[in-house]
């Protein structure tokens, strides 16, 4: 698999200048996934009410309680390395502990493989962070080399709720 990345320009209701991007590194396709950096970008007032709900994703094991295939991964604790910048990275937990079920550690490997992680990244932003999404979500999908791929998906594509927390006051 070739380095992948992944961009979100405005995925939140109300703010127009908060995004984020991830970045898949390159690796062989069968083996482990390596972290992949999230870099969240914006203006310092909605990006410090972002990090603050941010810091729950460490936590998204005790928060939920789902024993699902789409759910074998964790988020790193964020780190806001300026009042405009966090990063965070998503950790694949699909082939953690093989001693138990073979059948179930392959079929998260390959959600968490397959499922574009900005998707997973919304949907954690609205079941553990509360944010509300905007209605409508571009994605751009980069693989360094033309052609790039746009999308523009709904959000009940992603998360059919919604939260209520605005970045914006």
């Amino acid at each position: 698999m070739d380095e992948l990345v992944i961009k979100v320009p405005s995925p939140f209701s109300g703010v127009s200048d908060v995004g984020f991007s991830a970045r898949y590194p390159a690796q062989a396709w069968n083996e482990r996934l390596r972290d992949v950096p999230f870099i969240v970008e914006g203006p310092p007032l909605p990006m410090r009410r972002l990090v603050q709900r941010l810091t729950l994703f460490a936590a998204k094991d005790s928060l939920i309680t789902a024993t699902g295939d789409d759910e074998a991964y964790s988020w790193t604790a964020p780190v806001q390395l300026t009042d405009e910048v966090c990063v965070l990275a998503f950790r694949d937990h699909s082939l953690r502990d093989l001693s138990g079920d073979e059948a179930q550690a392959g079929r998260q490997y390959i959600w968490n493989l397959v499922r574009p992680l900005a998707f997973t990244f919304l949907r954690d932003c609205v079941r553990l962070g509360g944010l509300r999404l905007a209605d409508s979500i571009a994605v751009v999908l980069d693989v360094g080399r033309p052609p790039l791929v746009d999308l523009e998906l709904q959000r009940t594509a992603i998360s059919v709720e919604n939260g209520t927390l605005l970045l914006a006051a």
